[in-house]
């Protein structure tokens, strides 16, 4: 029977496209510490756990304790599975976020389009969306009366830049003591990463909102993979594949006398940390084509990371084309 614990004050949004994908996300905001006790049962987890938990006998999911106001679930992504969830979230208080209407909420909109922009504009994690929301009355149109390019180009454009209106998943992956917990508080500039020399020191996953230059992407700094007898450590361990099939991008991080991790798929970006101890003889990790050496200690090719991993999300191609973009489903680019 569902929980009779007071759900109101938390709503649910699904996340992702309405098609069949591997790995779906859905949005709850609002009493989260609420929330937690009524469908996880348990006492409330601090902001950035990461858990493979287990939702009403329906999926497996990654749960993410993003802020005190919201957490991500990411079920697999079958659409059946998603509706079963939704179901079970509404049967346990949680109410659905429904979308409203833009043109009654904008009524000083010049068009349908430019609503939509506005209202895209409050939800917008990153900066490097405004200027472009802003524009979108004017290329649409443009575009209806001398279309230049086919729909498929518009839409193949608009799942990059749709990752300035909802971050990118970036999952850092590598073997214990490799560094990337200090390279995530070097890009974060303070500490949410435990950094240490003792292996398995990060059980739990650091997950952080960062801004690449202006793009915002979902950070996750991963337990370093090797094998282990302790439970906990494995459980952390075994939740990094379904974040390495979720990632929108995957980094691989290697270190001086520190290989590659074994990897389910091909790595986005390969990164060797530490370098500043390539000068003392240590031995450089082979075997990945195009790598960046990084070191995090002393700030080294820091900016060239940003500009790397923004570059594969949303290409500046995508960022300076003046054609429009389809930043909400309910634009019809026909």
């Amino acid at each position: 029977m569902p929980s009779r614990i007071d759900n109101s004050g938390v709503a649910f949004r699904i996340v992702t496209a309405s098609a069949p994908g591997a790995v779906a996300m859905m949005e709850v905001v609002g009493e989260i510490d609420t929330f937690i006790a009524s469908a996880m049962h348990g006492p409330a987890w601090p902001v950035g756990t990461i858990r493979l938990q287990r939702l009403a006998n329906i999926d497996t999911a990654l749960v993410v304790r993003v802020s005190s106001t919201m957490l991500w679930l990411m079920p697999h992504g079958g659409q059946r599975i998603l509706q079963r969830l939704a179901q079970w979230l509404v049967a346990i208080g949680v109410r659905p976020l429904v979308q409203s209407n833009p043109i009654l909420s904008f009524p000083e909109a010049r068009s349908p389009t430019e609503a939509l922009a506005l209202a895209a504009v409050s939800r917008a994690a990153s900066p490097l969306a405004l200027d472009l929301l802003f524009d979108q009355h004017r290329r649409w149109r443009q575009h209806r009366f001398h279309p230049r390019e086919s729909i498929s180009a518009i839409r193949a454009r608009s799942r990059q830049l749709n990752h300035l209106i909802d971050p990118a998943l970036v999952v850092v992956v590598g073997r214990p003591n490799v560094g990337k917990s200090t390279l995530t508080n070097a890009l974060l500039g303070r500490e949410a990463s435990i950094t240490s020399e003792v292996q398995g020191t990060t059980r739990d996953y650091v997950l952080t909102q960062l801004d690449l230059a202006g793009l915002v992407v979902r950070w996750c700094d991963t337990p370093g993979r090797y094998e282990s007898v302790d439970s906990a450590e494995r459980q952390a361990i075994a939740v990094s594949a379904g974040l390495i099939s979720a990632a929108d991008c995957l980094i691989s991080a290697a270190a001086p006398g520190i290989d590659w991790p074994d990897l389910p798929r091909e790595p986005d970006l390969c990164v060797c940390l530490k370098s500043d101890l390539l000068e003392f003889g240590s031995d450089e990790p082979t075997g990945m084509a195009d790598i960046l050496r990084i070191s995090a200690r002393i700030g080294t090719s820091l900016a060239e990371l940003v500009g790397r991993v923004r570059d594969f999300l949303v290409p500046s191609a995508a960022l300076t084309h003046p054609g429009p973009w389809c930043f909400d489903d309910r634009i019809s680019p026909e």
